[in-house]
């Protein structure tokens, strides 16, 4: 980030942008830099604000102020106070053109800001009386100081927590106070000044609390201890707050700061005298002689460049996802103003307005059928599970091969496995009959005891075929009991993809069209439809599922008698392997005449011919059964895909709902399909004037991207737009060449000696504060190779290895680096 200079006309250009955004509203949109001021009740925050700023704050200790203020302070050459409210925006358009007009007269010579809280609470409709309905506001009073002065900083200051109640403040409004405080800590770009009263024990400090509790790592707090002019010298309190003030028990990332606030005596003293006074204590005792103190971590001098410099690097921090917040809520803002169209009170708007919807609606189907998925907005990421289930495409395709599988596992109704197999799997299940047991939902039978039963059936169910055949209505009923499954899986199948069609036409229109709307075309155009397409798809169903379930066996495919051939020679090579190894076996001599082993293996083969006519014609139907079946599933399986799914559901989706649709429907229904309601009238208002202030609010940040310098990852050490020429660099400011030296010396704060200094690391500090330089590179992506200075300030003594500062006003950059110098006279390093 490029340190811009905090008393330049660009650093005030960035927070007054700021502090336009905050103004215009978009603070209820997205949450914006800044630094919030929180602390108990008399713990000094109201001194802290009039000691940073000069205004005279109200000061009672034991009085809780009602709302928030915004304090703005800007360096001018003339004194002004601007007072305003900001209203809320939950407030009504009469009460925030009321509240919008509120200003108040103060002296900018002794500004005094009591009477005007006053008169911010009358106009906020504010009373003191503890039970009158409404004792604290969301409106914020804004309070703007210009002065010569003056540090540019915008601060916001909070009531102060309280627990007990008075005469003037109740227990129940201690939980509000708290709720408004903690609703500015937890935004996560805000910057929490917590001012901690030295006079209290740290623990007993319920802002401490609060704040460990919404930023727990101490990334964005600032720490402030006020009153240490109330700790007794040398005492264990002292000692405390010395080690919170180096940041060696409470560990911040941003540390922590001192301040001696105004003591009764001196409240009526001058800013001078109470600044005078502060430097005197800070002289003497044990914050003078502390060595692990930071000097610059003292007094409201440093405080205010410390305030300064914190929320400048916040805000340039913040800038990259501050821009990507508001330009993801305006785009979910034009989608909600898409989905609602325009104004529609006439019928030619609202036909019109459902033609868009159709249109919108018919294309987003035919995407999510063809598998294309062009429209990114509403297919989202395919890897959530949102996405997914929009890409109706894709469920199909997983849902018909899950359905694939199942009729490949649990499509038979009994498994017809080998006698070993069979026998394994019964005891494994623990069943009680030899051969049966159950595996995904299906009977496991073994093939002898299986050759069994059809035996039975072929006797049973005789007709004139010779002995040795089989009735061929015989595989018909044998395959009718094998597929009893097939209506129950392809049911699942139909169900699981009609599930997945209703979630995307229910995303589609919720996508296209307003919820009311939506719900309205869903009843009146699209359900009925839809249960059209079911009927068509049951009756589809039904007209595949009957060939298998109540016809013979019908097929023309040689895959039938290529299986069946299969089945045949396996059968016949286990009879083989059997005989081989018996005949082998037969003879125990080492050497085995080849006669022999031929006249017994013949034998082995004799043996294994089927000699009963019954059990031979059954092992040839369960044959032709198991290969019809094969033939059969796979026919099923694409038939489902085919013509069911596909055909009858999936290519109709497209025309649900489209523009000539709407033809066709009178004045009448379009008016109660496409009418608006008051919700909807009062949402789109809403969202118009959304979209005008996160507009307006992303020009403003898009200025703020010019004070952006990418970093060391882009490997650019740091430039300027072009630079300015010499003669432009000599007209500096002499605030801004003081503002850069301070910023050299590597603290928040002036030094008494620039330079040398020592840094954090124990290196002396070279200060060199130059007119312009300039980096040297091949290509705009390459790293530096080389920064000169150009005419420095050097100092007379150089060591040889030191901690450099490159400070160029003229530009508003500071370079940091260590290096090894070799020749102090050559002016470069």
């Amino acid at each position: 980030m490029a340190p811009v200079n905090i008393q330049s006309q660009d650093y005030r250009d960035l927070l007054d942008i700021i502090d336009k955004l905050r103004s215009q509203g978009l603070t209820q949109y997205v949450h914006l830099p800044e630094i919030v001021v929180c602390g108990d009740q008399s713990a000094g925050k109201s001194s802290v604000l009039e000691a940073i700023s000069g205004l005279s704050f109200p000061t009672k200790d034991n009085l809780c102020t009602r709302f928030a203020t915004e304090l703005v302070l800007r360096r001018h050459p003339t004194r002004q106070v601007t007072v305003s409210i900001t209203p809320h925006h939950s407030r009504s358009d009469a009460d925030k053109a009321r509240l919008a007009a509120f200003t108040a007269d103060v002296d900018p010579l002794d500004p005094d800001l009591g009477p005007v809280v006053e008169a911010a609470k009358t106009a906020m409709g504010l009373s003191d009386d503890t039970k009158a309905a409404r004792v604290f506001s969301n409106d914020v009073l804004r309070v703007e100081l210009s002065g010569p002065e003056q540090q540019h900083l915008t601060l916001v200051d909070l009531p102060g927590l309280f627990r007990a109640g008075n005469s003037e403040q109740s227990v129940d409004e201690a939980a509000v106070v708290r709720d408004l405080v903690v609703d500015y800590m937890r935004r996560p770009r805000s910057i929490l000044l917590v001012v901690i009263a030295a006079s209290n024990d740290f623990a007993n400090q319920e802002v401490t609390t609060f704040s460990r509790d919404h930023d727990p790592q101490g990334r964005r707090t600032l720490g402030l201890i006020t009153k240490p002019d109330k700790l007794d010298r040398g005492s264990e309190s002292e000692q405390a707050f010395l080690r919170l003030a180096a940041n060696k028990d409470v560990v911040l990332q941003l540390g922590w700061h001192v301040l001696k606030n105004r003591s009764y005596e001196m409240r009526h003293a001058s800013s001078a005298a109470r600044d005078a006074d502060e430097a005197r204590f800070f002289a003497e005792g044990a914050w003078a002689t502390a060595t692990d103190i930071n000097r610059a971590h003292l007094g409201v001098d440093a405080l205010r460049v410390r305030l300064s410099n914190v929320l400048r690097d916040q805000i340039l921090t913040q800038l990259p996802n501050l821009l990507q917040d508001v330009e993801a809520l305006l785009q979910d803002c034009r989608q909600r103003l898409d989905r609602l169209g325009d104004p529609r009170g006439t019928a030619r708007e609202q036909r019109h307005y459902l033609t868009r919807i159709s249109l919108a609606f018919s294309n987003l189907l035919a995407e999510a059928v063809s598998g294309t998925y062009a429209n990114t907005a509403f297919f989202g990421d395919a890897q959530t599970d949102e996405g997914y289930a929009k890409r109706l495409r894709a469920v199909v395709q997983n849902t018909l091969t899950q359905f694939a599988a199942r009729m490949r596992t649990q499509g038979h109704a009994r498994a017809i496995v080998s006698d070993a197999e069979a026998a394994k799997a019964a005891s494994a299940a623990g069943a009680k009959n030899k051969g049966t047991s159950k595996t995904h939902n299906n009977v496991v039978v073994g093939r002898s005891d299986y050759v069994d039963e059809v035996m039975l059936l072929i006797t049973r169910s005789r007709g004139r075929e010779l002995p040795g055949t089989f009735n061929p209505l015989i595989v018909g009923d044998l395959f009718h009991q094998q597929c009893t499954p097939w209506p129950a899986l392809a049911q699942d199948c139909v169900d699981a993809v009609l599930e997945a069609v209703q979630r995307v036409i229910q995303a589609a229109l919720q996508f296209t069209a307003v919820a009311d709307t939506a719900g309205r075309v869903a009843r009146r155009c699209i359900q009925p439809v839809m249960d059209e397409l079911k009927q068509d798809v049951a009756a589809e169903l039904a007209n595949i599922l009957a060939p298998h379930l109540e016809s013979h066996p019908i097929t023309y495919n040689h895959y039938l008698t290529d299986n069946v051939q299969k089945a045949r020679n396996e059968r016949q090579r286990a009879q083989l392997a059997e005989a081989l190894e018996k005949a082998f076996n037969s003879s125990s001599n080492t050497y085995v005449d080849k006669n022999i082993v031929k006249t017994t293996l013949f034998d082995r083969l004799a043996q294994n011919v089927e000699a009963d006519m019954n059990r031979l014609a059954s092992l040839d139907a369960i044959d032709y059964m198991e290969a019809y079946f094969k033939v059969a599933m796979k026919d099923f399986v694409d038939d489902v895909s085919k013509l069911v799914v596909e055909r009858r559901l999936l290519q109709k989706l497209p025309s649900l709902f489209t523009p000539e649709t709407i033809f066709d429907i009178t004045d009448e229904d379009v008016a109660h399909l496409a009418g608006e309601t008051s919700e909807a009238v009062a949402e789109r208002a809403g969202l118009l004037e959304k979209k005008a202030t996160l507009e307006s609010g992303l020009r403003e940040l898009r200025r703020l991207d010019k004070y952006r310098t990418p970093g060391v990852d882009d490997g650019i050490l740091g430039a300027a737009d072009d630079g300015p020429d010499d003669d432009d660099a000599d007209d500096r400011t002499e605030d801004e060449a003081s503002s850069a030296s301070e910023f050299a010396n590597g603290e928040n704060g002036p030094e008494e000696e620039p330079a040398p200094a020592s840094s954090d690391d124990g290196l002396p500090r070279a200060v060199l504060v130059a007119r312009d330089w300039s980096v040297e590179r091949e290509d705009q992506d390459a790293e530096p190779e080389q920064a000169v200075v150009a005419k420095p300030e050097w100092p007379s003594e150089v060591p040889r290895e030191a901690l450099f500062v490159l400070v160029c006003p003229s530009s508003l950059y500071v370079v940091a680096f260590k290096a090894v110098t070799t020749s102090p006279a050559s002016q470069q390093v």
